[in-house]
């Protein structure tokens, strides 16, 4: 499976999963079936697991203990941050709009890495798991304060895990970029 990915473009991919994720969103946030809720989370897990393969795969085969550094860092790091987001009184709803536009500046540079096939190398790796920390504090924080309406804990787990999953993703690359330098 991992082999197959590696001949479809990263934008598509990434493309493909953005729109995945908004419709998944979307159905988590607005649907009033509890079961559509369910299933959008569902759909997207699964999308994320697919687009977790080649790296996972690459960790493995040529930065072996990179996965489980990762997984340990991610843990501790959600651990920590969303203690801090569920005791801490200040309120960080001031995170959204640096949390979005930090957002749309990474899509960005993305992008723009691959058009040119310029490199995002280990500074890229360690601003995006910044960015997923304050995302981590911030969702933890509005499900703690139950700021999500009524009957949508399916949409609060899907946004946090999202977070979760970047804070992952992120923390893998920079492991294995580490783990293959040292």
């Amino acid at each position: 499976m991992a082999r197959a990915m590696y001949g479809v473009p990263w934008p598509f991919i990434l493309g493909a999963y953005i729109i995945v994720g908004w419709l998944a969103s979307r159905a988590a946030h607005r649907v009033r079936s509890l079961g559509a809720q369910y299933a959008a989370l569902a759909v997207y897990v699964a999308v994320k697991v697919i687009i977790f393969v080649p790296l996972l795969y690459q960790a493995e085969r040529f930065a072996p203990g990179a996965l489980a550094s990762a997984v340990l860092a991610t843990l501790v790091g959600f651990a920590g941050l969303g203690w801090i987001g569920a005791r801490t009184r200040k309120d960080l709803g001031f995170l959204r709009p640096f949390l979005i536009w930090g957002g749309f500046v990474a899509l960005l540079l993305i992008l723009t890495a691959w058009l040119y096939g310029w490199h995002l190398g280990t500074w890229f790796s360690v601003a995006m798991i910044a960015l997923a920390g304050a995302s981590v504090l911030y969702d933890t924080q509005q499900i703690h304060r139950r700021r999500f309406p009524s009957g949508r804990h399916v949409a609060a787990a899907l946004q946090l895990f999202a977070s979760i999953a970047m804070m992952f993703w992120y923390s893998l690359r920079l492991m294995r970029r580490l783990r293959r330098v040292g």
